[in-house]
Order: C-alpha cells, then sequence, then structure tokens
C-alpha cells in the first residue's frame, strides 16, 4: 500500500499562483543544488552570481540570494524547527551549521510537535493526496504526511502540515542530511546545549581478536599484535568489522549450499536412473524365469520321449539339446537376479544418500539464511542506534537502521514528577577515541497559558500563537537521567551497538503512533 503524502495542501497553492511561479521555484532549486554539488565535489567555492538576473529569475522582483561559501561539515546533524520562530536550525558538534526560515502548518492544520526522524528523501516527490503536487527535496519526518520539502515561505504558518523551505535552501539541506538523522520540531526555539553525565551509556570498545575472523574470511592479512596494549574497535569500526565477515560468510555459505543443492539434485537424477535399472533388472528375471520353465519343460519332455524309445538316437540328441537349454535358461535365471539384487541394493543405498543429500542441503540454505540475517544486523549496526524510555509505557525501546532491535521493562523514580522530553545525541567522539561527547534538546511540553481564540473574520496573519513563555519543561536533563532505571543487561546491549549520531529520548508520553515496523523510527508527541 503506498503511505499517504497529506503533504500539506499548500500546492494546491498552484491553481493561484499558476505554474509559471512554481517554475520559478524550480530555476532556483536547480540553480542552489548545482551550488551544493560543487561543494560536495571538493570544489572551492561555487561561482557568484551576477549582481543581476533574468526577470523570470526573479522572486517578488528580487534576485535570489548569493549562495554562501562552502563549508567541511561534520557529521552528524540534527535540526530544531521552531513553530513560534519559524525558523529550522541545523546544528552538529561544533554548533549552528545552517539556519533558515520556514513555513509551518497553519491553523486547523498545525505541524505535530515532538521529536522526529528523516525517514525518506526524493529529489522530486509527487504527493498522492494533492493531485500529484510536486514537492522537490522532498524529506519525510513521518509515514502520514509530514515532511520537510520545497515550498512557499510567506514569513507566517501557511502550510497544510509540512515545513516548507526557501528554493535555495531545500537544495542545500539535501545536500547536508541523511537518513537517520534527528529533527525537533519544537513549540519555540531551543538550543542545544553540551551535556555529560556518568549515567550517559559509554560505547562498548571490542577488541581487535574478537573481530580478527573478519579478516582471515576476506583474505587480509591479520593485524600486527600491539606490543603494549591490545587495538581495540570502537562499535562503529566492529560493525565494519562484522559487516566484512558477514559478506564473505555469505558468499561462503551461498557457494556451499549450491554445491550442496547440486549434490542433493545429483543423487535424486541418480536415484531415477537406478529406479530404471531396477524396472529393468525385475522385468529380466521374469523374462529369464519364463524362458527357464520352458527350458524345463522342454528338457521334461524329451526325457520322457526317450525313456520310451531309447533305440533312438535322434531322440537322445533332442533330450540332450534340451537339457542343455535348460541349464543355460537356469543360468540366465540365476545371473537376472543377482542383476535384480544389486539393483535393489543400489536403490535403497540412494535413497538414504538422497535423504542425507537433501538434509545437508537444508542445512546449508538454513545455514545461507543465517548469514544473510547476520549481514543484515551487521548492516543496521553501521547506522546510529535509537533509544526510547517512555515513562508511560514503562519501557525501553532500542532501534537500529529504522529496525527494532528490542524492547525491555523500564522503571521511573517518583513516577508522579514529570520527566519532560529530552534529546540526548551522541554528536562526537571523544579525544581518547573511546568515549563520546553528547548534546542535548530539552524540549517545551507544558503549556501555561492558551492562544486566544481567532476572531470571526480575522486575517490569516494576525491568527494568534502562543507566546515564548508559554511554554515549560519539568524537569532537567540531570533529573531525567538520574530518575530512569533500566536492566543493566539492556546498557549493555546498547552499548555494544551505541556510537556517534546514536541517541536517546527520555520523556512522560508514550511511544508515538508513528512509530511502526521496520522504516520508521522511535517517535514522541508532545500533546
Amino acid at each position: 500500500m503506498q503511505p499517504r503524502t497529506r503533504f500539506c495542501g499548500e500546492f494546491s497553492a498552484l491553481a493561484t499562483f499558476g505554474v509559471a511561479f512554481w517554475t520559478v521555484l524550480f530555476f532556483q532549486a536547480a540553480r542552489a543544488e548545482g551550488e551544493m554539488a560543487l561543494i560536495e565535489a571538493g570544489a572551492d567555492k561555487p561561482r557568484a552570481r551576477a549582481a543581476s538576473c533574468d526577470r523570470d529569475m526573479r522572486v517578488d522582483g528580487r534576485c535570489p540570494s548569493k549562495p554562501a561559501a562552502p563549508v567541511r561539515v561534520e557529521r552528524p546533524l540534527f535540526a530544531i524547527v521552531s513553530i513560534a520562530d519559524q525558523s529550522v536550525s541545523v546544528y552538529n558538534h561544533q554548533g549552528l551549521v545552517a539556519r533558515s526560515a520556514v513555513s509551518t502548518g497553519m491553523p486547523g492544520h498545525s505541524t505535530p510537535r515532538g521529536i522526529f526522524t528523516i525517514l525518506g528523501r526524493e529529489r522530486m516527490h509527487a504527493s498522492n493526496i494533492y493531485s500529484g503536487a510536486p514537492m522537490p527535496f522532498m524529506q519525510r519526518l513521518t509515514w502520514s504526511g509530514i515532511a520537510m520539502h520545497l515550498g512557499v515561505v510567506p514569513g507566517h504558518p501557511a502550510s497544510h502540515g509540512c515545513i516548507r523551505l526557501p528554493a535555495d535552501f531545500a537544495a542545500k539541506l539535501w545536500g547536508l542530511t541523511r537518513i537517520g538523522e534527528r529533527v525537533v520540531i519544537s513549540p519555540d526555539d531551543v538550543t542545544p546545549t553540551e551535556f555529560s553525565h556518568s549515567l550517559l551509556p559509554a560505547p562498548k570498545m571490542q577488541l581487535v581478536a574478537d573481530a580478527g575472523a573478519a579478516a582471515s574470511a576476506t583474505g587480509a592479512p591479520p593485524p600486527a599484535p600491539a606490543a603494549a596494549e591490545t587495538p581495540r574497535l570502537n562499535p562503529r569500526q566492529y560493525a565494519d568489522r562484522l559487516k566484512s565477515k558477514a559478506a564473505a560468510d555469505r558468499v561462503a555459505a551461498a557457494k556451499a549450499a549450491g554445491e550442496a543443492f547440486l549434490a542433493a539434485d545429483g543423487k535424486e537424477t541418480e536415484g531415477l536412473r537406478l529406479a530404471d535399472e531396477l524396472k529393468a533388472a525385475e522385468a529380466g528375471v521374469a523374462q529369464a524365469q519364463a524362458r527357464a520353465d520352458a527350458a524345463i519343460r522342454a528338457s521334461l519332455a524329451a526325457e520322457a520321449t526317450t525313456a520310451a524309445k531309447p533305440e533312438e538316437s535322434a531322440l537322445a540328441k533332442t533330450r540332450d539339446e534340451a537339457s542343455a537349454a535348460k541349464t543355460k535358461a537356469e543360468e540366465e535365471r540365476t545371473a537376472a537376479q543377482a542383476k535384480l539384487d544389486a539393483a535393489k541394493k543400489a536403490s535403497t543405498a540412494n535413497v538414504a544418500e538422497t535423504s542425507e543429500a537433501y538434509r545437508r542441503w537444508q542445512a546449508a540454505a538454513k545455514a545461507f539464511e543465517a548469514t544473510e540475517t547476520a549481514e543484515k544486523d551487521a548492516e543496521l549496526r553501521t547506522t546510529p542506534v535509537s533509544v526510547l524510555i517512555s515513562k508511560a509505557d514503562k519501557r525501553v525501546y532500542v532501534r537500529q537502521g529504522l529496525t527494532p532491535i528490542f524492547d525491555a521493562p523500564a522503571t521511573v523514580r517518583d513516577p508522579k514528577t514529570p520527566l519532560g522530553s529530552h534529546l540526548y545525541i551522541a554528536t562526537a567522539a571523544g579525544e581518547d577515541g573511546a568515549s563520546l561527547k553528547w548534546s542535548v534538546v530539552s524540549m517545551p511540553t507544558q503549556r501555561v497559558e492558551e492562544p486566544a481564540p481567532r476572531k470571526k473574520g480575522k486575517a490569516l496573519d494576525e491568527e494568534p500563537y502562543p507566546s515564548l513563555t508559554s511554554y515549560a519543561s519539568p524537569a532537567g536533563p540531570e533529573e531525567a537521567l538520574e530518575r530512569v532505571e533500566i536492566p543493566q543487561e539492556v546498557r549493555d546491549r546498547i552499548a555494544e551497538r551505541l556510537w556517534t549520531g546514536g541517541s536517546i529520548i527520555i520523556s512522560d508520553l508514550p511511544l508515538s503512533s508513528e512509530t511502526g515496523n521496520v522504516g520508521t523510527d522511535l517517535t514522541i508527541k508532545l500533546r
């Protein structure tokens, strides 16, 4: 079933603005995308635009803005969308990377607040709800129809739920982000802060020897042992080793399964041949028996005739010939029986051998399936891990590569006191190469006052919105970490997969209905 792409009927504005307006946006997007291609290709600097531009390239009578000089962006990235400020800010461990104005959902079609993930990307997406309306540089946040994409940004909330981006920034953001990176949609602008705490999970460093089989499986020479200390791999490096080993194991298992199948198929073919030989041997025995019976009867008749007239030499000769024919027929019958016995023995042995060959083939096929599973798991391990600890659900959920890994019970001390909603992101490796640097974003989740109701006939841009002071967070990120309790086994399993880009959500809220099976991430929606 094709996923819904509600994606904000903003593109129904085509009927108002006309196709020409969208052509202008596409020209801008194409130009911005070309500049991003230069940046990604390592060009020193994109060529600056001339001071003037063609009339058909202007938007609201103005030329598109001059592109920024390229910068080297270190991953992972995460974005924060502010509903109140109508802005999006992109961060990494160094701080702010990029910022732009946006347009979010208008009243009645509000953009959901919460913590989301980029689930998919399409350079040119067409809505399956709004008559195929074009949505360039679409980056999906939910499968129910919320995304970031190029659109009209009038300076106030005007979409049907999506996050509209200006043309230049839509192409720039497309070149920066990747599937699996976090997007926070906040009622107002929140700023990530560097964060450290002893209760944050530490990545488990693996011995090189534990992944040494990966090198031998691929034919690479084993690493030289360190003189002072055994080298260790961080979870991402370990995952890469596992991935290489799993790929080599899959190839070997596929070869073994293929050979086992050919062997089983050969035994089955041999069994068909032996069955034909057995059938022929049975027919041969029947024919030899019939000839022997006829020869015996002829010999007995000749014996009787000769006994009646012993003086006739011709009868004696006939008797001797009949006796010789009987002897030969009996020998042929014996040989046919021996051939039949051999055919039966070979057929019986083939049945057992065929059964064993098929058992080996099935085992090889299962081993191949296991290597496929191991390769998929190793591939997942190379992607950021996501963790959600939900007070409402009393569970901890773990996903990786938009795929469920496991979940387990979790408890929160003093459950009647709100935790708030906090996103902890592992933004970079520590200087020692074995620890992580973290940033935290705390969501404003409690509304203190409601906006005044809209008066009848009031203009759209006069629609009242909550003030920046209308929200507050119940607890700080330190307190939230200190109050949650999860089993040590769960912590250990998380540590095996945790590296840069990994994220942890601690929240009062339950797992969002936007979180499904494969292809979705751990998401919460603010009420």
